[in-house]
Parts: structure tokens; sequence; C-alpha cells
């Protein structure tokens, strides 16, 4: 059999509700040169059976028990024949246009290692079309080396899974998805950190995706109460990949990130100030990150040391803390 130019991932675990929608969205794009692998990650409900029904030579249902996100969209990988790849979740929809749109995109910029869609979010299709272009998130686009790390954190969310049509080499050179302890949490992200902070990309912030927030039971849904994120268990990879002109801004991510996780666990009561001061040490910030976020450091400090002091500020959050 000859290798389609794309292969799509989607991962299935308990959907049977969204699952055939977002299948016709693949199997009824524009662009028709595609196989489309649904991993079904040991669900129990019907949405298997669903796909199973589906009579399109492009379409195979590929069964593994329970192993995580990650570790399903790792199995479509390893079968995918495509030069590109994408991964659709399976409560998400592409446009008609999507991957037409992006072969092109990658085809007249080759030296991008994806192209990245913009989309639209639940049911009322919210979309963030002119903050993505204030942000300069349009084009061929390359991270700058100075980027504050509220920005970086936005930029790499952007790169929602759905939303991203990549070189399958330079997904591989990177083991794909993270996939340790079954994580259902920045498993994505820690792939597209990386690809953020070492390549080129092509970026489309015209809505291409339908987000569906209001079927998701991770990422949105587990914000405030979410586990500690795989960049912050697994740093030393990132740091040891990461372009040098790139690794000060990286680090400054991780003191965020460590930021965000510690206020978390201030606001449950479970920070004390030994625990904190082994974050900030394994965590520190390159350079001093602005009054605000500088504000949420003291009032972790303050919280920490005085735990009459942290019941009164359970409910502040961290700027910049949006999936």
């Amino acid at each position: 059999m000859s290798s389609p130019a794309v292969t799509v991932v989607m991962p299935l675990y308990q959907k049977a509700g969204s699952v055939l929608a977002a299948v016709r969205s693949v199997l009824c794009q524009r662009f028709v040169d595609l196989e489309l692998l649904v991993v079904d990650d040991g669900s129990t409900d019907d949405g298997p059976a669903l796909v199973a029904r589906l009579v399109d030579s492009r379409l195979r249902l590929v069964r593994q028990p329970n192993q995580g996100p990650g570790a399903a969209r790792n199995r479509g990988l390893a079968e995918a024949r495509g030069a590109l790849i994408a991964f659709l979740d399976a409560d998400d929809e592409w446009e008609p246009e999507f991957l037409e749109l992006g072969v092109a995109a990658l085809a007249s910029a080759p030296e991008c290692a994806a192209w990245v869609a913009g989309r639209a979010e639940g049911p009322a299709r919210r979309t963030q079309v002119a903050r993505d272009r204030r942000m300069g998130l349009s084009g061929r686009w390359r991270l700058s080396p100075d980027v504050h790390p509220r920005r970086l954190k936005y930029c790499v969310d952007f790169c929602h899974s759905s939303c991203v049509l990549a070189q399958r080499s330079v997904v591989e050179r990177y083991g794909g998805y993270y996939a340790a302890d079954r994580c259902v949490y920045g498993e994505d992200s820690y792939l597209w950190l990386q690809l953020v902070l070492n390549h080129a990309l092509a970026i489309d912030p015209e809505p291409r995706v339908w987000f569906h927030t209001e079927h998701s039971e991770l990422g949105v849904a587990r914000r405030g109460r979410h586990p500690v994120r795989p960049a912050l268990l697994a740093s030393e990879p990132l740091l040891r990949q990461c372009d040098p002109a790139y690794r000060r801004a990286l680090r400054d991510l991780l003191a965020f990130y460590r930021l965000l996780e510690t206020e978390q666990l201030m606001r449950q009561g479970r920070l004390d100030g030994p625990s904190l001061a082994r974050w900030r040490s394994r965590f520190p910030w390159t350079r001093f990150p602005g009054l605000k976020l500088g504000a949420v450091e003291l009032r972790c400090s303050i919280a920490a040391l005085l735990p009459g002091v942290a019941r009164t500020l359970r409910g502040f959050s961290a700027p910049g803390d949006r999936p």
C-alpha cells in the first residue's frame, strides 16, 4: 500500500456521545489523502463499536488496554505512515478545510515543524482571534528568546493537540507525548513546548477547529485541581533538548509553572514554608518576573508561613493560569 500524505490519530476513551462527529469531521475533509487511526484506550462504553460500524478504507480502529491519552496518541504515532501527522480529540471537530490549509501551509514553508490553527470553543463557539493576532500568532512564527513566561505559556497553550498538523519526524524526535503514570494533564503541552522552543511554526489564528469544552473531562475541566504538570516532573529532558538561545526562557517558564503549582497548594492549605523553599530551589527565576508575579510569590510566602493568613487567601489565583 502506498503511504498517505497525512496520518490522523484520534485517542478514544469513553466518548460514545461525540466520537462519530469527530470521525466524520476527518473523513469529510476536502483533503482526502489521509489515514485515520482511532486508538481505543480501553473504553467500556459503545464508542469503539460505533467506530467499528463505519465503512471507509482510510479508517482503522486500534485497541489497547487503558494507558492514558499520551500513550494512546503514541500508539497511533508508532503505527502512522504519513509524513505529516495530526491528533484530533474524540470530542472535537475540524472544519472541512483544516487539513487542506495545513498541508498547503507546510508545503510553502518546509522549514516549519508544524502548522497550528485557531479554534472556536464551547457551544457558543467563542474565539480569541483578535487577541491571538495581537500576540503575534500569525503567519510564519518564531518565538522571541526574551519572551515573558506568561506569554510563552500562552503560546504553548495555543498549540492544542486538535489544532496542530506536524512533521511526523519532528514529533518522533521528541518521543511523542508524555505518557508516564497514565498522565492526564499537560501530556500534550509537554510535547508542544519542545516544538515552540526549538522550531519555527506556521500559524493560522482563524478558527478551523471546534473545541468542545462542554464535553471535556480533562484539561480545562481540571483548572484549579489538576495534577502536577509533567514539565515540572520531567524538566531535565526539556532543558537538555532546548535550543541554548531559549534555555533561559524555558527556565523562567518552569518557575512560572512552579508558582502556579505552589499557589494551588496554598489555596488547598497544603503548603508550608519548607516545601515552598524546596519548590523554589528547584525552579528559581533567572530574572525578576515583574510586579504581578512578584506579588504572587510574596503572597504564597506569607500564606506558607502563616496558616491563618492562608485561609484568607484561598481564593487568590495567579495571573496567567489559563488553559
